[in-house]
């Protein structure tokens, strides 16, 4: 059987995005600036809400709420615009960053990875652990004792709205070792 991907109108939809050969490139300003203005750019467009964000230097995690079920071409767009805001990053420039003739040929810029990780939330359960772990994502890799110093998240924003829970101020390494066991049944 064929890999299928199934979309639903009003679906939530949690993504993982990486830099291509994994380069630590995307909490450079100039980089932060053109992701941010391609997300904004989309979301005229192409609407959408975001229910978690982070940025981290190699990968982004969001989870989204879609209306309709065109998500391919959000996340497109989003790559498309962010590369070309950034000339160095063209298919057309492949010897600045490595990139291969063959992407170069493509039209393939060299920040993305080619394609991108979706997962379809099925429920209120699996949803608040996507939240949580977009959270909990610069703890676990170690740039941030607490998630709440991590400058390039919704976490603050989540808090300030009262979207996550107010015990969602102190995501560490030693408050998360129970937290996540609730999930184990996935």
């Amino acid at each position: 059987m064929t890999n299928v991907r199934r979309y639903y109108e009003g679906g939530v939809y949690f993504f993982t995005l990486c830099t291509y050969k994994r380069k630590r490139l995307l909490t450079r300003p100039d980089i932060l600036r053109a992701l941010k203005n391609a997300i904004n750019t989309t979301r005229e467009t192409n609407p959408f809400i975001i229910d978690a964000l982070v940025i981290m230097p190699d990968h982004l995690h969001c989870v989204l709420t879609i209306a309709d079920k065109d998500i391919p071409l959000r996340i497109a767009k989003i790559k498309a615009l962010t590369t070309k805001a950034l000339p160095e990053f063209s298919s057309k420039n492949y010897k600045s960053h490595y990139t291969t003739k063959s992407r170069s040929k493509k039209g393939i810029g060299s920040l993305w990875q080619k394609g991108y990780w979706e997962h379809t939330v099925r429920n209120e359960k699996e949803l608040h652990m996507y939240l949580l772990y977009c959270c909990f994502n610069p703890v676990k890799h170690g740039y941030v004792k607490n998630a709440l110093d991590w400058p390039h998240s919704t976490l603050r924003k989540g808090l300030a709205n009262k979207k996550y829970p107010p015990t969602w101020r102190d995501i560490n390494e030693k408050w998360l070792n129970g937290i996540f066991a609730e999930y184990d049944d996935f």
